[in-house]
């Protein structure tokens, strides 16, 4: 998958510069880290609410609160993971306010399948919109914890490190969560297509 909006592992010079001067008040630089990351964002925000709307809505906060957060920001840390963290927060601080789950993206989700263990999906001989169906509904009933690991992880396309930072937990934590997710994931698979044991 390709990285989201040519982001790097690592921050490049040019972001360095850009949150120093950032840090200092220039509103020019934070326009250009806008620049850089927004449709990376807004695409992480869509993934997480399904909803054009709602994914406006928390790009635009996102980055209010990351221009209010910025001088805290720790020179030479890659930039993406700490504005997905933002997103994220704000995703699911706005599930919790609406007392709904999040409907993320199902499509990067199907296409990733293997790369979180539902590559012998108990659907796959069905037709494609059926299984995608049951994916969704599957995936709707993950804890919020669980749908932001798989969401980062494979909508993403973040590594382990980048999804610890992105949600400040460590990354033994994202591993296991990650594992837990696959599994729920299957599990309610089998059982909604009646082939749990």
């Amino acid at each position: 998958m390709n990285s989201p909006a040519g982001r790097t592992s690592i921050a490049g010079p040019d972001d360095a510069a850009l949150v120093v001067a950032s840090q200092k008040g220039d509103q020019a630089a934070f326009g250009e880290i806008v620049r850089r990351y927004q449709r990376a964002v807004h695409r992480l925000a869509w993934s997480l609410t399904r909803n054009a709307s709602d994914a406006d809505d928390l790009a635009q906060e996102a980055f209010v609160r990351a221009w209010g957060a910025i001088g805290r920001f720790e020179i030479g840390q890659p930039l993406y993971p700490w504005l997905a963290r933002i997103v994220t927060n704000q995703a699911f601080s706005l599930f919790r306010h609406r007392r709904r789950r999040p409907e993320t993206s199902i499509e990067p989700l199907v296409e990733a399948g293997q790369q979180w263990g539902v590559d012998d999906d108990p659907a796959e001989h069905s037709e494609r919109g059926e299984r995608d169906a049951l994916l969704r509904e599957c995936f709707a009933y993950l804890a919020e914890e669980h749908q932001a690991v798989l969401a980062l992880r494979a909508v993403q396309d973040l590594s382990y490190d980048e999804i610890a930072r992105a949600l400040n937990v460590p990354i033994g934590t994202v591993m296991s969560r990650l594992s837990r997710a696959r599994a729920d994931l299957k599990r309610r698979i089998a059982e909604r297509s009646g082939d749990a044991p």
